[in-house]
């Protein structure tokens, strides 16, 4: 371990101590919170000889064009760039050999900035030769070499260690006369070989929306929601001609999410949780028995989790909440390593982000609150760092703001935890920006780099974000306690966290806003009517003004699961009126900024049509701003700056800043 750290300590790298700049001295402008990196998504050949990366670019009518690259290493060198076709995303990138790879194709739709897979796979030699079509669901019978795998989506499943040039990849059947796979009834995994096409069917199981854990080439294990994500439902078998058994509560509890198999064969890691807590990470054998807790928290669940190659075990462990520490479970070198660099730069998350088949070359990425993130490789051999690339080069670290994670009691007595983002002036009271997170169900504000809190925070707010009931970390209990409590519980989570602030001294009471997208827009919506009086302003971003719009229009009402959800979060149409701001607008007495793409599958544009037509009815005011071709969210650079530009006019106007 000394040599270790005696030699990290000599390395020069591109991270820069955030006490040595000093703040801004001028207004940092809009453009750099709205503006995306050339270079994401990169992938480490298995040699370690070979980097691959999406690369961004914009045309001159301001449009996205991406390629994907393969650079030579250390030396960067191009090697070759693949040109993706218009809007196409590389979303997942894998090297199945050193020299061949396959990318899950993406589109970059407006989903609140995040690309959707679209459920097709290529295949190609690192200098663009012998490119293959996989799976493609719209190109079927041309051309296409699985044509044996049904209709349907496909994703990346993993790859076989060490990698031979095949790869595992789930498929989510279309049934029978439906045109969507949220329909699913079924699940399976292939092998697939990357060169020839040839898919040989590994598992299937007559339950939708389920992930395999294969060993030896075999499925061994399938888990997860088909209830539209109610319960997690594990089963077994332990060869490929066995039939599938659904494993015992006596064994699963609430929730055992297998990991990893080990390469003898004899162990089992999961993810575990006895009565819904926050879930543990475990050893046991392969039936579940003789269970060892490995990490566990009894607030926050288990996060990332750093494993060896090869099925080789765990070695640190990082919690879902607050900064990420890691946890390390033994002293392999991979775990020494990984604590000198995390020892060396400790303003930095560091993550393993790939590593070479004999684990001698690592991908790192460091990132956080204040720095969107550096990708760099590790050199085992020599212990030496080379930088690659910083995500955003033009934020820098200094003058951004700090993400400080916080924890309080709500009204009812349940502890919640969250984040401030406090701005860099040094004042001890600010004007406060309420900034709930999207979902609800299964989502949570995390200790990273967030735009929107660092432009806000830029104009001297601060920004207060809560992970209330029916976020992810903590456990399927705390997840479930969302249910059901839309338009109430949660909603008092986020006034309460507001009130935390305000008596801790952070908070002007006399100046607060909520600004949020999604379900976010909704609680900017929700939280002025349930707490007159305590907000100056809202900003309703993509958000629901009624919910029954979304139960019969909304891509989510057109799938079975969907409507489960409705069903199970919110109830009938009576119960989706009773807790829709559109309805309760007596109570609405805030000025508000309504954002809305008029593409919006999601959370449809109706929703904003409504709301500003009963604004106008009742006299209330509001600022109007929507997008033609924008979806769920604005995903164009020049719409998120018109949509920042108006925040902060509409922000100055009623809160100052």
């Amino acid at each position: 371990m000394s040599i270790v750290v005696r030699r990290l300590l000599a390395l020069a790298f591109a991270f820069v101590p955030c006490a040595a700049l000093a703040a801004p001295a001028t207004l940092l402008p809009i453009q750099d919170f709205v503006r995306r990196g050339e270079l994401s998504n990169p992938s480490l050949s298995p040699d370690g000889q070979l980097l691959a990366v999406a690369v961004r670019s914009t045309d001159d009518d301001g449009n996205n064009r991406y390629q994907l690259a393969v650079l030579h290493l250390p030396d960067l060198k191009p090697l070759s760039r693949l040109d993706m076709a218009r809007r196409n995303v590389p979303g997942q990138v894998v090297w199945v050999s050193n020299t061949r790879l396959v990318v899950a194709l993406a589109y970059e739709s407006a989903w609140l900035d995040v690309p959707q897979m679209t459920g097709e796979l290529v295949a190609l030699d690192y200098d663009g030769s012998h490119k293959t079509t996989l799976y493609s669901l719209g190109a079927r019978g041309k051309s296409i070499h699985s044509q044996d795998m049904p209709r349907g989506s496909a994703s990346i499943a993993g790859m076989p260690e060490p990698r031979n040039g095949h790869l595992y990849v789930n498929l989510r059947p279309m049934p029978t006369g439906s045109f969507t796979m949220y329909d699913t009834h079924s699940s399976l995994v292939y092998d697939v070989d990357s060169s020839s096409g040839r898919a040989e069917l590994m598992g299937k199981i007559d339950k939708g929306d389920m992930n395999f854990v294969m060993h030896d080439g075999v499925a061994r294990f399938a888990y997860g929601s088909p209830d539209a994500g109610s319960t997690i439902v594990t089963y077994a078998r332990d060869d490929k001609d066995q039939p599938w058994r659904q494993m015992p509560a006596s064994i699963t509890g609430k929730a055992l999410i297998p990991q990893r198999i080990s390469s003898d064969g004899k162990l089992l890691w999961s993810v575990y949780s006895a009565s819904g807590g926050p879930e543990a990470l475990v050893a046991s054998k392969l039936d579940g028995s003789d269970r060892k807790v490995l990490a566990s928290d009894s607030f926050s669940a288990v996060g990332n989790v750093l494993w060896a190659p090869h099925d080789g075990a765990p070695y640190a462990v990082a919690l879902g909440t607050g900064r990420p520490h890691f946890r390390y479970l033994d002293e392999s070198p991979l775990a020494q390593v990984h604590k000198a660099l995390s020892d060396k730069f400790p303003d930095e998350v560091i993550d393993i982000a790939g590593r070479s088949d004999d684990g001698m070359i690592l991908l790192i990425h460091a990132y956080s609150d204040r720095d969107p993130g550096t990708y760099a490789l590790f050199d085992r051999h020599s212990m030496n760092l080379r930088p690659l690339f910083q995500v955003e080069p033009w934020i820098k670290p200094a003058q951004m703001a700090e993400r400080r994670p916080i924890r309080f009691k709500a009204s009812d007595g349940m502890e919640l935890d969250g984040y401030l983002t406090l701005p860099t002036d040094g004042a001890k009271t600010h004007p406060l920006v309420l900034l709930p997170h999207g979902g609800p169900i299964g989502v949570a504000d995390g200790w990273n780099y967030d735009p929107d809190a660092q432009f806000l925070a830029s104009r001297g707010y601060l920004v207060l974000q809560v992970n209330y009931r029916g976020s992810a970390g903590r456990g399927m209990t705390f997840q479930h306690d969302g249910y059901k409590h839309f338009g109430d519980r949660i909603q008092h989570d986020l006034i309460d966290g507001v009130h935390w602030a305000i008596d801790q001294g952070h908070a002007d009471k006399a100046r607060i806003c909520v600004y949020g997208g999604s379900f976010g827009g909704y609680s900017s919506l929700m939280t002025p009517i349930l707490a007159p009086g305590l907000f100056k302003c809202a900003i309703d971003y993509a958000g629901v003004s009624d919910w029954t719009i979304g139960m019969d229009h909304s891509d989510t009402s057109h799938f079975a699961a969907g409507q489960t959800y409705f069903a199970d979060a919110i109830g009938d149409k009576d119960a989706a009126r009773a807790i829709s701001p559109l309805y309760q607008l007596d109570k609405f007495n805030v000025p508000v900024l309504i954002a809305h793409g008029e593409a919006d599958p999601r959370v449809p544009f109706r929703n904003a049509t409504a709301l500003r037509s009963a604004l106008d009815k009742a006299g209330k005011p509001y600022v109007w701003l929507s997008k033609p071709k924008e979806g769920h969210g604005f995903y164009s650079e020049k719409d998120r700056l018109d949509l920042y530009q108006h925040m902060q006019d509409f922000l100055g106007k009623y809160l100052g800043g």
